[in-house]
């Protein structure tokens, strides 16, 4: 399950934007790890939604399958999934540590009616047709399953030349609901508040990238880059916490979280 951006790399008709790697997070050193994970706001928002909208549905013996879901340092619920009892299956495009089966996600290489479960976190963006990706979620779901699925709505680009689109909470609910899928429950991913501190946060990693390697400019810039991260990349975003709940704006997210099933009959597809 990819949910977390993994890098910004260079976009040909933008500024150069490369993402490498930086220091150590402040909050991983100094803050509690629930607190720490609660500030990653471009990631709590996604496992959060899955350990109460997905991992009560699962149980001993029930078939999940990840389709995209990364090597296995990006797979962050793969335990939780795993202690359910549930049989999990991963799928990615590319072979690696954690994947069970590499797979194209728009061709999936399972019988109809495979999983009772299927998760999609941050992979529609990256493919060229995701109308087909979600067709072959709803083929391998068993009628009643349950289907987790997220998607941005204005993430930084990423993983480029791989990344083709952004959603918005309609387009991405007629997405699923023309592959066969009843939406159950729409969540955005934070709002405008939690936008500007991951933009502010991710300032930090561009002027940390722009000097690295330039010896006098980097040594100069350092005090900036350390207080700047210190207080977008940490306090700021508790502050974004707190503000999206006081002042909400839904419709200015980072992405949405959507709850779905596979009716269970024809009677309840046509009731849709």
């Amino acid at each position: 399950m990819v949910l977390a951006d993994r890098q910004i790399v260079e976009n040909t008709s933008s500024p150069a934007l490369t993402m490498s790697k930086s220091p150590a997070s402040l909050g991983a050193r100094f803050v509690p790890r629930r607190w720490h994970e609660r500030l990653q706001v471009d990631r709590f928002p996604i496992c959060d939604f899955v350990r109460r909208e997905l991992l009560p549905c699962l149980g001993d013996g029930r078939k999940i399958l990840d389709a995209g879901s990364g090597r296995l340092p990006e797979q962050y619920l793969r335990a939780e999934i795993m202690a359910t009892g549930a049989q999990l299956t991963t799928l990615d495009l590319f072979a690696g540590e954690g994947v069970d089966v590499a797979g194209d996600v728009a061709d999936l290489p399972f019988p109809a009616e495979s999983f009772e479960a299927v998760l999609c976190t941050q992979v529609l963006e990256h493919v060229q047709d995701p109308q087909a990706v979600c067709r072959e979620l709803y083929r391998v779901l068993k009628p009643g399953g349950v289907a987790v699925v997220t998607a941005p709505q204005s993430a930084w680009l990423h993983n480029l030349p791989y990344h083709y689109f952004h959603f918005t909470r309609i387009g991405l609910a007629q997405m699923l609901e023309r592959s066969g899928f009843k939406v159950e429950k729409i969540e955005p991913q934070g709002g405008h508040f939690i936008i500007l501190a991951l933009h502010l946060h991710y300032t930090a990693r561009v002027l940390h990238n722009h000097f690295q390697g330039r010896r006098v400019a980097r040594w100069l810039v350092w005090p900036v880059v350390f207080v700047w991260r210190l207080l977008f990349g940490f306090l700021f975003k508790g502050l974004a916490i707190g503000l999206d709940r006081l002042i909400p704006h839904e419709g200015n997210t980072q992405g949405w979280n959507v709850l779905a099933t596979r009716p269970a009959n024809r009677h309840q597809a046509a009731e849709k």
